[in-house]
């Protein structure tokens, strides 16, 4: 076998011929090695639909770059060949890595967030050894090249202007009918198109990758950082209608609208910012939701809502979590709640919990602390004179929220501006923070709204990793005990959350406020960092490609006040960007229901869950859509004729199309900032600061912030 391997050396060091091909093949055949390995490795399937996409683009790059390889002296092109390919190898195992660690790809969008990601280094060590074995196979076209590059490019090698010639047109045979063929694929319906990955990619990042690969998304989401993201516009002929499955007579205006008297026509006609314009169209198309039986149900009393870190409604058990079991049955329950996991980890999914939108960053929080934010609850309850707090037990400034959280109306307190509590450790203490700061809103004269941001259900989930998990290892019950260290782990951490709420219920109970304080809690997003083995263990669903099955991000929302004579079951499909609206008018908050992505999920009508799993899927009452598969499953609920079905398809895909193409904008151009200068006030107290914002919507892009209250 060595003997037939340096004959084939010896045979290509004296041809020439065969030097050059091979020299001009070497970095095409080496980018889509890669491409394919890492395909493989994430998404587990190359040869796919969109597997032409992927090879077309990637030779075509791989080309291009041969084409500046032929054009330099042998010993120069060797030298930049390996430079090039360890660059590659180290590029393609940092996303390997980042998306084992986060089951999302990094944006360079997110640049801003590399310090904070650095905090989590013991995650990207554990997340190092995961894929070991990938990181080696990235560098293999590198070895060889350090070890056999001088067969393959001789020093003496001339500039070859022929071959760079080849290179280019094949680079043009590759590359250009992958663009066309993208190009073909534009559409103005509401399906997702090669297009709309390849021209909007941070819209869905995860699906750009899966088309185009690592190298040109990459490619394509430099470009965008330096010039300016594309933005489409929907077409927006036909307003949508109203729900048709409402039955006739519950539409009788029983109730009123959750709506504000904002002219879009008049802050159309005051911008040439076509975005801005296209966004007053849609926005005035969107059909608004209806006030309910249960509008200001806790109208003046006050609100603890907590982000629960990584959580799951798999801890709660009536003996291990009695308190959370109290809250989770006897309040609200919302039995059809889910968690997408939008693009940016806890930051997105803080993001959707306090603002009713989504975003598919990280950079989105740091975002907000520049943009003008009237919905938030904070701006909202300080706005009736309520005092409002926000507490974090990690870094007061990771993922920016020393600026978003001010911004949204708190009184911002994390660990480095004020907070302290008995123990340093990783992840730190969810009780210790309740201790620490019940007592700054407990027994106020006026009511009060307290946000918390937990961090002890933070991965790793291992007893020796994560000292949340070692506290409280011994507090496991039996049940638990036969699980998987990870399982065992998790369940471990997530007790503090239980300890956290024990003491927030015994301190407002003592002081005679349990009953006037309500309780919201949801998670930023599941347990992700569990393996796939752990989450099978503990959902009870295949662990074949688990992460893109459904039940997967079902969880729960927990909205409990003690004063409640019974439960309320909910079993409309809803999801995190729908707490803020369904809050809102739970505490008769003044809003306008058109301008969130959520909805009031009390509201009359049908309901859905967005999630971005599988492209933009979604669930609703009367069935469950894939988009990746374009596969649509009625429920038992379903009162679609299978005539009725496609209709009803096309008009959800059109309303989840204006979602994902308006959410991100309106953090993006200050949309708020723009249209509150156009809300005729139904009192003089309301939003005072967007009275005096008259302003050229051109200069809208900007982002100047003018939110606090």
């Amino acid at each position: 076998m060595k003997d037939k391997i340096y004959n084939f050396i010896d045979a290509v060091d004296r041809n020439s011929y065969t030097r050059d091909i091979i020299s001009m093949l070497y970095l095409p055949i080496s980018l889509v090695y890669m491409e394919m390995l890492a395909k493989q490795k994430i998404f587990g399937n190359v040869f796919d639909e969109k597997f032409k996409y992927l090879i077309l683009l990637t030779l075509g790059m791989g080309m291009l770059l041969s084409v500046g390889g032929m054009l330099l002296p042998g010993r120069i092109r060797r030298r930049v060949y390996k430079v090039l390919l360890c660059v590659l190898a180290v590029w393609f195992s940092f996303h390997t890595i980042y998306h084992h660690n986060f089951h999302t790809f990094f944006s360079w969008q997110t640049l801003g967030q590399a310090a904070d990601v650095t905090q989590f280094w013991k995650e990207a060590i554990v997340a190092t050894v995961g894929v070991w074995y990938m990181i080696l196979a990235y560098f293999i076209p590198f070895a060889l090249m350090c070890f056999t590059g001088r067969y393959i490019i001789d020093d003496d090698a001339e500039r070859n202007l022929p071959y760079a010639g080849i290179a280019f047109a094949a680079f043009a045979m590759c590359y250009f009918p992958a663009l066309i063929k993208i190009n073909q694929s534009k559409s103005n319906s509401g399906e997702y198109t090669p297009y709309y990955y390849y021209t909007f990619l941070q819209s869905d990042l995860d699906t750009s990758f899966q088309y185009y690969g690592i190298f040109n998304t990459t490619r394509l989401d430099i470009k965008q950082l330096l010039f300016g993201s594309p933005v489409e516009e929907m077409n927006l002929d036909d307003p949508v209608e109203d729900d048709p499955l409402l039955p006739e007579e519950e539409q009788q205006v029983e109730y009123g609208w959750n709506v504000m008297d904002i002219d879009f026509d008049k802050a159309a006609k005051s911008t040439k910012n076509s975005q801005l314009k296209s966004m007053d169209k849609y926005f005035k198309s969107v059909q608004p939701t209806r006030q309910n039986e249960y509008t200001g149900m806790f109208k003046g009393k006050n609100l603890i809502f907590i982000t629960l870190e990584g959580f799951s409604d798999k801890v709660i058990d009536r003996d291990f979590t009695p308190t959370l079991y109290k809250m989770s049955t006897e309040g609200f329950v919302f039995s059809n709640f889910y968690n997408s996991v939008w693009g940016g980890s806890t930051a997105s999914g803080e993001y959707s919990n306090m603002t009713g939108n989504f975003y598919t960053t990280a950079n989105c929080l740091k975002a907000s602390g520049s943009k003008y934010q009237p919905l938030a609850l904070g701006n909202q309850f300080k706005k009736l004179g309520y005092k409002t707090f926000a507490y974090h037990n990690n870094s007061y400034t990771y993922y920016g929220r020393n600026k978003s959280h001010p911004n949204f109306g708190y009184k911002w307190k994390a660990i480095g501006n004020g907070l302290k509590l008995k123990s340093n450790c990783w992840p730190r203490s969810d009780e210790e923070m309740a201790e620490a700061t019940l007592k700054e809103y407990i027994g106020l004269d006026v009511p009060f709204h307290a946000y918390y941001m937990s961090v002890s259900g933070h991965a790793n989930y291992s007893f020796s990793g994560n000292m949340m998990s070692a506290r409280h290892r011994k507090d496991l019950p039996e049940s638990l005990r036969t699980a998987s260290e990870g399982v065992q782990a998790f369940n471990a951490c997530q007790y503090e959350v239980e300890l956290m709420l024990k003491e927030m219920v015994d301190e407002l109970e003592a002081a005679g406020e349990l009953d006037d304080t309500v309780f919201a809690m949801a998670a930023d997003h599941y347990p992700y960092a569990l393996s796939d083995s752990e989450l099978a263990e503990m959902y009870g669903l295949p662990k074949s490609d688990i992460r893109n099955n459904f039940d997967l991000y079902r969880n729960c929302f927990i909205l409990w006040c003690s004063s409640m004579e019974e439960p309320v079951v909910v079993d409309k499909p809803c999801s995190t960007i729908d707490i803020l609206p369904t809050l809102s008018n739970l505490f008769g908050l003044e809003y306008d229901s058109r301008l969130l992505m959520g909805s009031d999920i009390m509201a009359e009508g049908d309901h859905f869950a967005l999630l971005k799993v599988n492209g933009w899927s979604w669930i609703s009452t009367q069935g469950e859509y894939n988009s990746a598969a374009k596969r649509f499953t009625p429920s038992d609920d379903c009162v679609l004729s299978e005539s009725e079905q496609s209709d009803y398809i096309k008009r959800m895909n059109t309303i989840v199309k204006g979602k994902t193409t308006y959410s991100k904008q309106i953090l993006d151009k200050d949309y708020y900032k723009h249209i509150y200068s156009f809300i005729t006030k139904k009192n003089s107290d309301s939003q005072d600061s967007a009275s005096s914002t008259e302003q050229d919507s051109a200069e809208q892009t900007d982002g100047s912030q003018t939110a606090n209250n």
